[in-house]
């Protein structure tokens, strides 16, 4: 009898672990092709292609949102987001809360994102924290076909 729950337990295990594997594919190609799209559309048809891979399309996002964030950092948010990114997997060994580091920095670039793409970006970027993020990627993929709003300024240096 014991054998038997034990079992169950386990399929359910495996179970919910491939449903969770299943949404992350779908919610990658929905963030993919929202990337995608939106770069495309910006001019940055040359690096567009970097939509599809994992973890690289986040720094996509940031070189889309290059020009719009604090002016202090206005070019090179994309390097100031790989190091967060390399130092969070190195010293989170160490550091507990280092990996919110980058997190942060994606949150950030997102709304600038999404300032571009909607009137409501606060409420995006709300959603997106709440749901830990697990939103973002539909929400990339809802600005693909939309108009830009706010279109980036120039990196004056």
């Amino acid at each position: 009898m014991e054998e038997n729950v034990l079992m169950g337990l386990i399929a359910a295990f495996l179970a919910f672990f491939v449903f969770l594997f299943i949404v992350a594919i779908i919610l990658f190609f929905f963030q993919a092709i929202g990337l995608f799209k939106i770069a495309k559309r910006e001019g940055k048809g040359d690096i567009a292609w970097l939509a599809w891979i994992p973890i690289i399309n986040v720094f996509l996002m940031t070189l889309l949102v290059e020009n719009d964030v604090h002016p202090s950092v206005r070019g090179k948010y994309t390097l100031w987001y790989g190091i967060a990114f390399v130092l969070s997997i190195i010293l989170s060994f160490f550091v507990p809360f280092v990996s919110f580091v980058p997190m942060a920095m994606f949150y950030y670039a997102f709304y600038f994102l999404a300032k571009r793409y909607s009137e409501k970006a606060v409420i995006h970027l709300v959603i997106g924290i709440i749901t830990f993020g697990f939103t973002i990627p539909i929400q990339i993929f809802m600005f693909r076909n939309r108009e830009m709003i706010d279109p980036p300024e120039e990196i004056v240096m």
